[in-house]
């Protein structure tokens, strides 16, 4: 025992955690960011970092839901040219009915609660397409005086390369295999064979991942997918059923209306206005 204590001891350096030395060195290392800082001409500069993340799409938002920063890769994404394009612009103006809605009570609940979002899996239709899904994160903003005064976050595709969400890799090998056969009849037992998951466990994981169940994925994948269709051909209504596995058309307009808040015909139209250069609300 006496020799272990002394090897504990010669292992506890003499500046130890906590010290007057390490609490003076903090102190005089936050000086020495808030001088940094204060010599800073405008917070942007770390902006222009974000031009060069690959697959990262910076935003920040005002309270009102408006948007006031944007990087070069959420432009692409929303099919704008620059940034005064984006600013003043609202999810509403971008994103279908309820989507819009549901981004806006995220928005609303991390600046009220100034709890951050992380790693929330979401769908999110574009202004040019809707593919796949993503990652978010979002923070509140504040002034100098502790007011929230509007939220920031990133965005980047579920599906990239070293994008890892808790739970996630077990149910990969399914989202891969929805994805390529969402046309087709997929049942949640062949499903949960594919990664060899029990059923409970299947739809456990897949409600921790996207807050849903497989088969709802599976719906929201053929909508995703039939509103690519809208957006960039010419297909029928009935055709696009058909192509991404709803039974007729008439459930297809049905269960598209109840995931984007419109109609597939009226997506089309808003879409195809948008692309154009008008701004689009409803």
């Amino acid at each position: 025992m006496s020799t272990q204590r002394s090897k504990t001891s010669r292992k506890t350096p003499a500046k130890a955690r906590g010290s007057p030395r390490a609490a003076e060195s903090g102190a005089n290392g936050s000086a020495v960011q808030a001088a940094f800082f204060a010599r800073m001409a405008g917070g942007r500069q770390f902006w222009a970092l974000f031009e060069h993340l690959p697959d990262v799409d910076f935003f920040a938002k005002d309270t009102e839901g408006r948007f006031v920063a944007g990087n070069a890769g959420l432009l692409r994404r929303l099919g704008l040219r620059s940034e005064a394009e984006l600013r003043g612009l609202c999810d509403a103006d971008i994103h279908p009915t309820r989507v819009a809605r549901e981004i806006r009570e995220d928005d609303a609940r991390v600046m009220r609660t100034r709890q951050p979002l992380i790693d929330r899996v979401e769908a999110l239709f574009i202004r040019s397409q809707a593919k796949d899904w993503y990652v978010t994160t979002k923070l509140p903003v504040v002034d100098a005086r502790g007011a929230v005064i509007g939220i920031m976050g990133f965005v980047r595709p579920y599906r990239q390369e070293g994008t890892t969400v808790a739970g996630a890799e077990r149910i990969d090998a399914a989202v891969a295999h929805i994805h390529a056969h969402h046309a087709a009849r997929l049942s949640v037992p062949a499903l949960a064979r594919l990664v060899h998951l029990s059923e409970r466990q299947l739809n456990r994981r897949f409600r921790e991942v996207f807050g849903m169940s497989p088969q709802a994925f599976l719906l929201r994948t053929r909508v995703q997918a039939a509103s690519d269709d809208l957006t960039a051909t010419d297909k029928t209504l009935a055709d696009i059923a058909q192509d991404h596995g709803f039974c007729h058309q008439a459930a297809f307009s049905r269960l598209f209306k109840a995931h984007t808040g419109e109609t597939p015909r009226r997506f089309r139209e808003l879409r195809r206005k948008s692309a154009a250069g008008g701004k689009t609300s409803d």
